[in-house]
């Protein structure tokens, strides 16, 4: 069991942890969750003793390993499969022993070989394999060395030899920013399976949901343990804040009328008693603690300008790469007005390469790419805040860029985004990387595009950056197309899918959860190995009618119970009283129960499940 008895911790004038407490069940695997600058991984730093409390302590059971990502390699030249074999220090130790057997008597050789197999010595190097290929190595990828990997592929060797290590808990901080789509569904599974205590800092609603069954949500330097998943942290932090605020409400109301009483009969004498006694009540009445704040992100994508001819795009047979080298071959893609297009496969596919050339950035080797004339297309591309000069404020930069807009104009597009003007003035440097995202989204939509193509724009942005962004793609008239690992993201905003892979694009006729579940059964019947071939699936099947039926029905009680439940909160503010209170607390429940139910249906409908669902 992990705990936190009392920590405190500030930097400088700024205090992150104030006295917080926390105990981790063991084998626990717990999503840490919190806005940006909260303190998520200063959390992590302190678990692992390299920076120390100020007050306080982090306890454990004596002998407990913690693993982590490491970002920096002490030896490039290994291969990726030593990287992941060395991480298991026991192997290391038992495996030079054996080589060097010559001292050893028969029975010591034998205690050694009996200890090697007890560790899973003699199936080591496919293990590490397994997860290396997991994560998109292939055979040849994991014997060279790692000076011939980019940063992004270092960490993913970094993280396999986390995966591997021996440990009673895993720390992973953002373990899907340099993954692909692909590849973060194997680690999430991969994940779920393993039978350890986890802490993941992650901005993903899905993982946080499918992994984890505690959320550490930190907020206003204070630390608060959920059981459940995102989902219901969510529903259970929102309804306790829905109650205090209730009750604050209530409470602010009877001083009210208790300071009124006294205001009013102070001065007389026959009810001077009465207002005294009213008095000394308001003087022994406790202030109720302060509802925990609600971090709210703000995107808005200006609507495209006047309508245009209905095919935006036509790429008939085109041939994409650099040079002469082609990566896509015979292309055959349309973009039209009001598409929700989604490109999926592996990082190096050609994902990135599809889009800029679809965003007029790069010209096609072969093939014709026709555009609508007037056609405004907004562009977003991953690792684009190169762009940026970090001397300069946003103001500065977007006069750069958008040279002619008036200072009004920059504003009002900056604050479209959740750039507010002490932001707006503050050097670039300075800035979040989810408020350089922010940046170059409003720089990229200013033109009131028709087109909004958009490769990786979640990277940096936590999961209520994400939850807006994904509420103002859908509030967008506009076409889309998106490059994502985020699933909450793809499954919220896209209806068309299109699978980069074996230098082609081809469409998928499927919901996203079917294309999710085809990774995994390939994976799992090539042992792992992400070359096999396997067809993929059919189209979904439709919706039988009783689900449908049953979910209307759902969704109906669900309104009525909402409404309520509304109007139980207002008779709780207008008059606190146990009978309305408890009247609250149990319509509260009917409404998480019937929630609970709704979304239980809605994954059985889109997973094709034919099983009538269970009953409340």
């Amino acid at each position: 069991m992990l705990q936190a008895e009392s920590v405190t911790y500030q930097i400088g004038a700024r205090v992150l942890f104030d006295d917080i407490f926390f105990s981790i069940p063991d084998g626990a695997k717990v999503g840490i969750v919190g806005p940006n600058g909260v303190g998520k991984t200063t959390l992590f730093r302190i678990i692992l003793g390299e920076i120390a409390p100020d007050r306080g302590e982090i306890s454990h059971p004596q002998g407990y390993r913690f693993v982590h990502v490491r970002q920096e390699m002490d030896d490039v030249q290994k291969t990726a499969l030593d990287l992941v074999l060395d991480a298991d220090w026991e192997l290391i130790r038992l495996r030079a022993l054996l080589d060097d057997g010559s001292n050893a008597d028969e029975n010591q050789l034998a205690d050694l070989y009996d200890q090697f197999a007890d560790i899973g010595g003699f199936d080591a190097e496919a293990r590490a394999a397994t997860i290396l290929s997991g994560l998109g190595f292939s055979d040849v990828m994991m014997r060279k060395p790692l000076s011939e990997f980019s940063g992004g592929w270092r960490v993913r060797a970094s993280l396999a030899s986390t995966l591997f290590a021996p440990s009673d808990c895993l720390l992973l901080d953002e373990p899907t920013n340099h993954l692909d789509f692909e590849t973060a569904i194997w680690l999430e599974n991969h994940l779920k399976r393993a039978g350890k205590a986890m802490l993941i800092i992650s901005h993903e609603k899905s993982f946080l949901n499918n992994v984890c069954d505690h959320i550490l949500c930190l907020s206003d330097a204070k630390a608060q343990l959920f059981r459940g998943n995102y989902d219901i942290f969510r529903a259970t932090f929102d309804s306790l804040r829905r109650a205090q605020l209730s009750e604050g409400a209530a409470l602010a109301r009877k001083r009210e009328h208790l300071q009124s009483f006294v205001d009013r009969f102070r001065a007389k004498a026959s009810k001077a008693k009465q207002a005294q006694s009213r008095m000394k009540m308001l003087e022994k009445m406790d202030n109720p603690p302060p509802p925990p704040a609600i971090y709210t992100a703000t995107f808005q994508f200006q609507q495209p300008a006047p309508e245009i001819d209905r095919r935006f795009i036509s790429a008939e047979n085109i041939v994409l790469g650099y040079g002469e080298i082609p990566v896509l071959r015979g292309v055959n893609l349309q973009v039209n007005a009001g598409d929700r297009i989604a490109l999926l496969g592996a990082n190096g596919n050609g994902k990135s390469t599809l889009a800029k050339a679809l965003a007029g950035r790069l010209a096609p080797i072969a093939g014709t790419l026709e555009y609508a004339r007037s056609l405004k297309i907004a562009y977003f591309a991953q690792h684009q805040e190169e762009i940026l000069e970090l001397d300069k404020t946003p103001m500065e930069i977007f006069q750069v860029q958008k040279p002619g807009q008036t200072e009004t104009q920059i504003r009002s597009q900056l604050a479209r985004f959740g750039i507010i003007k002490e932001r707006s003035q503050t050097r670039t440097e300075r800035l979040s990387g989810g408020e350089k995202t922010r940046l170059l989204l409003a720089i990229a939509t200013l033109d009131q595009p028709h087109l909004l193509i958009l490769d990786e724009p979640t990277n940096h942005l936590d999961v209520e950056a994400r939850e807006a962004l994904t509420v103002a793609i859908n509030n967008y008239a506009g076409a889309m197309l998106l490059v994502t690992h985020d699933f909450q993201t793809l499954r919220d905003t896209c209806r068309d899918f299109y699978i980069i892979d074996d230098g082609t694009c081809r469409k998928f006729n499927g919901a996203l959860d079917e294309y999710a579940r085809w990774l995994l059964e390939r994976n799992a019947d090539s042992g792992g190995k992400k070359n096999a071939k396997k067809p993929l699936p059919r189209a979904q099947k439709e919706v039988p009618s009783h689900a449908a039926q049953r979910m209307e029905e759902v969704n109906r009680q669900l309104e009525e119970g909402v409404a309520a439940l509304g109007e139980a909160e207002s008779a709780l503010i207008n008059e606190f009283n146990e009978e309305t209170y408890q009247k609250f607390i149990r319509l509260q429940s009917e409404v998480q129960k019937l929630e609970a139910l709704y979304m239980e249906l809605m994954g059985a409908i889109e997973s094709g499940g034919l099983k009538q669902p269970r009953e409340k």
